[in-house]
């Protein structure tokens, strides 16, 4: 879901087969990075993309499980799943790759003064590779590239028989034809060999990187070679999982180089993935991350076109980096529509709580199954981040023994470690502390990360900017409540907020839960951010911090001052919104309505405004929008808890306030 143009753009760069007579001047194929956070999907992707192409050549390749390798032997392994015959479709065969994966096999030994020997040696080595099938080592070496392909991901693969001996097999007069005269240069092709072999035995970098070099052209060389002997309606496709494990950036970076260097197009489409868009090398940009990304709906080979400066500076261009999307709700929807009948408040809670976050929502999802449709079961859900986390399969094995059984994790801290796996214990000590902000950037301004590692403070703000949670500002209005319509208080206020990111909303909730454990912990760091705001003269900030630690009778007083101070209804509201955006330490309890709780908390934490009967209205009207802001208080979906509440305090307030009656009477509208 949510891949239409990540598809269209793999359909468009699969049919780009370039012409010998076309090839001149042109631009060839982008290396497509698809970048999201963790759990975003990035490999259920790939491997659709797979099935998507799976009758033509195409291999999988995850640098995150197969350890790290040499670019030549990625190579390699690639065109074991490229050399596959699907029906219809002539093989791809490799002789120039096979002969050099052959001459560079640390069991071979080249005579380097004896020409006539050397070339007896190449010959036996070639007979004894087409001629092995020891069963043993057959099946060893079948299931470790299997394990380093991951071919088996792909549906339709079925490359068991094909992955019997290293190098792939093909008809020896080819590889020795087709294969040996490729390697001629400045000496004979067979001294070529010869010092090929020499170099791989070298322990020096530049040697490794030269033989690595020379396999990798070795393999684009017979990819434009079978290309140009049999015409083809598909370019063939490499699926890259985790460019930013090791080994990935070495493969692709040494391909964008035999790209450069050659100027002509290649019938290669690689796709990769990465969680990391710091590692991603295309052109610079403004943002957390510093690349260009376009989403998937921006996504094209024209777009990519377009995007080349003329002339290239750099090699930078050759890239082009897509971010996929969150779900939407109607997504989420048929994700959950066996849930509808039953519980139909799910689907809906599961978008707003995640924000269409694709692993997350599974998950949640997964818990929500759990749960009675009756008898309780819209007080579990108001609870369901403190449910116990579902375990790893329906097949679990339950734990038995003399030692009791561990208490099962709560669903929302399952979920967050999931999503922070990669980060230290103190990184994410760190984000926690970073999410009561407003604004990520603000966060690392202060002195809020002082406590922690100098190691942890420089790299916080480019770890999660790389990693994309950072995302643009949502507008504070009626539609981030539950009401109708986003956007239209932007240009109200005279000192409106900054735009900078913000942490990814469901992220930072689940952050701002772990910081909630602790009262004082949660206090100290609001108060830290209190203080600097108001230092740095950021009024509505201040406010902001000041609502999260409870002093609502402050907020209700600066509120009701500007109700007639500032010089219009729009920018009242807007600074309303701001204010009350405010994070909730605790949400309504599940067994609790949100509305039964605005009173009493508006008595709890505002005693003075809430007993004054010209400030009540707006003490319930602050409270109220305060906790609707918290998408844990926010069922039923199709009329969420707390509109009545907010639209007669609109409608109250209105009533005593001779300037603004009619546009508040207005936004009390938007919550009907």
């Amino acid at each position: 879901m949510g891949t239409e143009g990540v598809e269209a753009l793999f359909q468009e760069c699969r049919t780009r087969v370039q012409d010998e007579r076309a090839a001149a001047g042109a631009r060839g194929l982008p290396v497509v990075v698809l970048v999201g956070t963790r759990g975003s999907g990035r490999t259920t992707v790939l491997e659709w993309l797979g099935f998507l192409g799976s009758h033509r050549p195409h291999a999988l390749y995850d640098f995150a499980s197969a350890g790290p390798r040499r670019p030549h032997e990625v190579a390699g392994r690639l065109a074991y799943g490229l050399s596959h015959r699907f029906a219809r479709q002539p093989a791809l065969l490799f002789p120039r790759l096979t002969l050099g994966l052959l001459v560079v096999d640390p069991g071979l030994s080249l005579d380097a003064h004896d020409s006539r020997r050397a070339g007896n040696q190449l010959r036996h080595a070639l007979y004894d590779a087409h001629e092995h099938t020891v069963a043993a080592d057959r099946a060893a070496e079948v299931a470790d590239l299997l394990q380093d392909l991951n071919l088996l991901q792909i549906p339709g693969i079925g490359l068991l028989a094909g992955l019997i001996r290293r190098p792939p097999r093909m008809p020896l007069g080819i590889a020795r034809r087709t294969g040996f005269s490729w390697y001629a240069g400045p000496h004979t092709p067979l001294h070529e060999l010869v010092a090929l072999n020499q170099l791989s035995k070298s322990p020096t970098d530049a040697d490794r990187a030269a033989v690595d070099r020379r396999l990798c052209e070795a393999f684009l060389a017979d990819l434009r070679g079978e290309f140009a002997r049999r015409r083809r309606d598909r370019n063939c496709v490499v699926l890259l999982d985790n460019i930013d494990a090791p080994g990935g950036r070495g493969f692709l970076d040494l391909l964008v180089q035999l790209r450069e260097a050659s100027g002509a197009p290649d019938p290669l489409l690689a796709v990769a993935t990465a969680s990391d868009a710091g590692k991603v090398p295309g052109p610079f940009a403004p943002g957390p991350a510093g690349v260009r990304v376009r989403t998937p709906e921006q996504a094209s080979y024209a777009d990519w076109e377009r995007s080349v400066p003329d002339p290239p500076p750099d090699s930078s261009w050759r890239w082009y980096c897509v971010q996929l999307r969150d779900l939407t709700a109607g997504e989420v929807s048929q994700l959950g529509a066996g849930l509808a009948d039953r519980l139909p408040e799910v689907p809906p809670l599961v978008h707003r709580l995640t924000r269409g976050h694709a692993w997350s929502a599974h998950r949640l999802l997964e818990a929500a199954a759990h749960i009675p449709g009756r008898g309780g079961g819209e007080e579990l859900l108001r609870g369901i981040l403190s449910l116990p986390a579902p375990p790893a399969g329906d097949d679990a094995e339950p734990v038995t023994g003399p030692e009791p059984p561990a208490e099962p994790e709560p669903l929302g801290r399952a979920v967050l470690q999931g999503l922070l796996e990669d980060l230290t214990e103190e990184q994410r000590a760190a984000l926690a502390a970073c999410s009561a902000a407003r604004e990520f950037d603000a966060a690392c301004d202060t002195d809020l990360l002082d406590a922690f590692s100098l190691r942890t403070r420089n790299s916080l703000a480019r770890e999660t900017g790389n990693r994309l949670w950072l995302t643009p500002a949502v507008p504070q209005d009626a539609g981030a409540r539950g009401g109708r319509g986003s956007g239209y208080l932007r240009d109200a206020h005279p000192r409106p907020l900054s735009a900078h990111p913000v942490l990814h909303p469901w992220l930072r909730l689940l952050l701002l839960e772990e910081l909630a454990r602790s009262s004082a912990r949660w206090d100290e760091v609001h108060e830290l951010l209190q203080d600097w705001h108001a230092r740095h003269g950021h009024p509505l900030d201040v406010l902001y911090h000041a609502l999260a630690r409870g002093r609502l009778d402050d907020v209700v007083g600066h509120l009701a001052r500007s109700l007639t101070d500032l010089p219009g209804t729009d920018a009242w509201l807007y600074e309303l919104y701001a204010v009350t955006a405010a994070p909730l330490r605790a949400p309504v309890l599940p067994e609790q309505t949100a509305t039964l709780r605005v009173d009493r908390l508006a008595e709890e934490l505002a005693p003075i405004s809430f007993a004054a009967p010209d400030r009540r209205a707006l003490t319930m009207l602050v409270t109220a929008l305060w906790l609707a802001g918290d998408p844990r208080n926010r069922m039923p979906a199709a009329r969420p808890e707390l509109n009545d509440t907010i639209s007669s305090m609109f409608q109250s307030l209105a009533m005593h306030s001779d300037p603004r009656r009619v546009g508040l009477r207005h936004e009390a509208a938007k919550y009907v």
